[in-house]
């Protein structure tokens, strides 16, 4: 009887030992853009399909986490259900290499960061990376809705992007921006407008290899409907 139970115990352990072996912690704090935590927040976990795979909301203190297998994932998004469409949009991060322990901090008010993707040019060295997002403004989403001229088109975005609008930062450090190009965007019968940005990186990112990836955040503050986004893309070292 006596060793049963002791290895049904160990059994027990190493179910357990295996299980967190191949688990890792997605966490953070989800604040608006002054920095004020924001509590009853639904972070949620997808794949390509978008569909739902792991959520939870964030506390008082707009702290969240989730415990995951190890993976990559398609996108994390995060908002208060009670805000979509009406008074917020929401925060995304993109290409989420959960291999260990990962902290993302969520940010978001009236202007959606959507769509990013980053590639790096074919030309040496490296140094540059290209950002492609598609902006998604609250204020001219709900004006759209009374007035639609152009059936083809979904103009949302922001009329331009200026330097002093746009700051990236890749592994908290601030990129040069070196170029935005506005690009019209075919989506699902119609049309979309999206930036493409160019930026050098930073000499720290440019040299270090302590990570796998390069984190890129953007942050927007249209001055046009002053409303502010924020999205986060994990680049896989290659």
């Amino acid at each position: 009887m006596k060793k049963t139970i002791t290895f049904l115990v160990l059994l027990c352990f190493n179910i357990y030992v295996m299980s967190a072996e191949d688990s890792i912690r997605i966490y953070g704090q989800v604040t608006d853009f002054n920095n004020v935590p924001m509590d009853s927040v639904s972070v949620r976990l997808k794949n390509e399909n978008f569909e739902n795979l792991y959520e939870t909301l964030s506390d008082q203190n707009g702290h969240f986490s989730l415990t995951v297998p190890k993976g990559h994932y398609y996108c994390l998004y995060a908002i208060k259900t009670s805000d979509y469409g009406k008074t917020k949009l929401e925060y995304w991060a993109w290409n989420i290499p959960a291999y260990s322990n990962l902290e993302i901090n969520p940010q978001y008010e009236r202007m959606e960061i959507y769509g990013v993707n980053v590639f790096e040019p074919q030309v040496s060295p490296k140094e540059t990376y290209y950002i492609y997002f598609r902006p998604m403004s609250l204020t001219k989403g709900l004006n759209l809705k009374q007035n639609t001229n152009d059936q083809n088109i979904i103009d949302i975005a922001p009329s331009s992007i200026q330097l002093n609008e746009l700051l990236i930062k890749i592994n908290n450090k601030e990129a040069e921006i070196l170029n935005i190009t506005k690009i019209k965007e075919y989506a699902r019968g119609s049309n979309m407008y999206g930036y493409m940005v160019q930026i050098k990186k930073p000499k720290e990112a440019f040299t270090s290899n302590e990570l796998s990836y390069d984190k890129i955040s953007i942050l927007l503050h249209s001055k046009e409907t002053n409303e502010y986004g924020k999205s986060d893309y994990f680049y896989e070292k290659k």
